[in-house]
């Protein structure tokens, strides 16, 4: 019993993958570092271009870490170079950067398969993901994760015209936290943020406030 209490309340790494617009980044970023101040270590992922522009994550205050990755965005005919962002473009060629993020199904999966088999020796954010949070227009991620899956893919549950995801309790697989549009939809509260590491039961739909 006291084993399950102590594998229960262990720090989390969380993978953090929004959008290509800051409209989206931010308010990821942001989640990020309220994740790492209650002690879990966060990958966010996302082109380099981006990351560089982000604000800088301060140290002080969080007990966890932020570490960024940068995936190199694929080239697309027609997208202007350094273009990796939504404000780096006009509205008419936006599409041309959902062309190139899709090209990044492969470069993730390469950085899923590797996070999936750290073993974490060297600290938290080396060893296996336990959540991957994602935006809206991966429809490509969910395949990559049910590959590193060691159990049935996470359930999934209609509530009141909103996705509620269940992550079974005891079971060692990366669940999938779906967040729509800019503003995420099914976004867990500061409290139940801190019991992402508890039972795991669901993260349901309520305003992050």
């Amino acid at each position: 019993m006291a084993g399950d209490e102590q594998q229960q309340q262990a720090p989390l790494h969380v993978v953090v993958f929004p959008w290509l617009a800051f409209g989206h980044l931010i308010p990821f970023l942001e989640l990020s570092k309220r994740l790492a101040a209650r002690g879990h270590a966060v990958t966010f992922v996302s082109t380099p271009r981006n990351v560089a522009r982000l604000p800088p994550v301060p140290a002080a205050g969080l007990s966890g870490q932020v570490r960024m990755v940068a995936l190199p965005l694929p080239a697309v005919d027609g997208l202007p170079e350094g273009a990796e962002s939504t404000a780096d473009l006009p509205p008419e060629k936006v599409e041309l950067l959902k062309a190139a993020f899709d090209g990044l199904a492969a470069p993730f999966a390469d950085f899923l398969a590797a996070a999936c088999s750290a073993d974490g020796r060297s600290g938290e954010l080396e060893r296996r993901p336990d959540w991957v949070v994602l935006d809206f227009a991966h429809h490509w991620l969910c395949p990559i994760a049910d590959q590193h899956q060691k159990v049935k893919p996470l359930a999934e549950a209609k509530r009141r015209g909103r996705t509620s995801l269940v992550r079974p309790a005891g079971t060692s697989l990366i669940p999938l936290l779906a967040i729509r549009g800019g503003i995420p939809l099914d976004r867990p509260t500061r409290r139940e943020l801190g019991r992402l590491s508890a039972s795991g039961r669901r993260v349901g739909s309520s305003n992050f406030t």
